[in-house]
């Protein structure tokens, strides 16, 4: 891009948004949102972000990692240029749900046709199934000898998407009344004016993790993403937490990082020990807990001290599951201690000052 090509995007991003582009932004999350790009928690954030941009620049990065959403359309015959090769999306791309099924049909078809064994394929479904990006997707497939085509970004005459964008608004605004109109009575006139304000964005607060309510809506939500509360390690700091759980056949681990939704942090896989156990969040003492947490200062003698991150997992020298509490204060001062599930103090490391 040229220097004046540079000079008329940084204006056109620093132009303030009309409520028209705000609906277009919002339109897109919608689209996003239903297609699996984005989970319910991302697609809150966003929209409520949307609602309150002031500029063209602040929606433009609401959306930048986004495939364009299939009510927008595609090609046309007339549109697509003869000898053009289509865009590809980048790798850090947002996937949908059908690109990640076509993953999981071409490493079927890798299976049925020997170039996976069983565990490589059950481990490589469960990664494709869980998979947020484009270039997540493709890794998993790049050894394959048939693979699913890359999607690419289609090309929309800019007067059909203006026309889209504001049908879907007009509509979205229609939506939302509902007249009831006697024979006798003529109905009543549609305002001109439409509030884009009405309805609040449903924003989910998210508690500090390292407390028992963010204990609990960390498990409640691990239930509800994995099916069941079972994992080798998880790890409760104050904006976020981490969990270590068994995939594929159980010879193997994924990592996953926690701040109101689970994402892998690898789309590779670690070794699982084989004499590893399952540990059932579900079987922690939620009141013992949280009566420990509120006097993990005391318990291990750091005045002032505060919860700075606590630890689920089997560890051999606290002598199986338990959960160990670290502790301190503003001076550097800390201990820390372990509790059974059942809400026992199994052993103090307390602060020797």
């Amino acid at each position: 891009m040229t220097g004046s090509g540079q000079r008329g995007a940084a204006v056109d991003s620093a132009l303030r948004a009309r409520d028209i582009d705000r609906a277009q932004a919002s339109t897109v999350l919608d689209a996003a949102y239903a297609e699996g790009q984005l989970g319910a928690q991302e697609y809150h954030d966003r929209v409520s972000k949307a609602n309150g941009s002031r500029t063209l620049g602040e929606l433009a990065r609401l959306v930048a990692d986004l495939q364009s959403p299939a009510v927008f359309g595609g090609d046309t015959a007339a549109e697509r240029p003869r000898r053009r090769a289509p865009e590809r999306y980048p790798a850090d791309t947002r996937a949908r749900s059908a690109d990640r099924a076509e993953t999981v049909d071409a490493l079927d078809t890798a299976h049925a046709d020997g170039q996976l064994d069983a565990d490589e394929h059950a481990a490589l479904v469960e990664l494709a199934t869980e998979a947020r990006t484009l270039g997540d997707l493709s890794t998993l497939v790049a050894d394959l000898q048939q693979r699913p085509s890359a999607p690419s970004k289609p090309r929309i005459h800019p007067d059909r998407t203006r026309l889209v964008v504001i049908a879907l608004a007009i509509a979205t605004a229609i939506a939302g009344f509902v007249w009831t109109v006697r024979d006798d009575e003529p109905a009543p006139a549609a305002s001109a004016t439409v509030d884009y304000d009405a309805a609040s964005p449903l924003v989910i607060p998210t508690p500090m993790l390292n407390t028992l309510a963010g204990f609990l809506q960390f498990r409640d939500d691990y239930r509800a993403g994995f099916g069941d509360t079972l994992v080798d390690e998880a790890v409760m700091h104050d904006e976020h937490a981490s969990a270590v759980r068994r995939a594929g056949n159980g010879n193997s681990t994924a990592d996953y990082t926690y701040r109101g939704g689970f994402a892998r942090t690898s789309s590779q896989l670690g070794s699982r020990e084989r004499d590893a156990v399952d540990i059932d969040l579900a079987q922690v003492n939620a009141e013992a807990l949280g009566a420990a947490l509120a006097n993990a200062a005391a318990t291990v003698r750091v005045p002032n001290g505060a919860v700075t991150h606590f630890r689920i997992a089997d560890d051999s020298w606290a002598g199986g599951p338990g959960i160990t509490v670290f502790v301190r204060n503003d001076v550097a001062q800390s201990g820390h201690f372990v509790l059974s599930f059942s809400g026992d103090v199994l052993k103090t490391y307390p602060y020797r000052g």
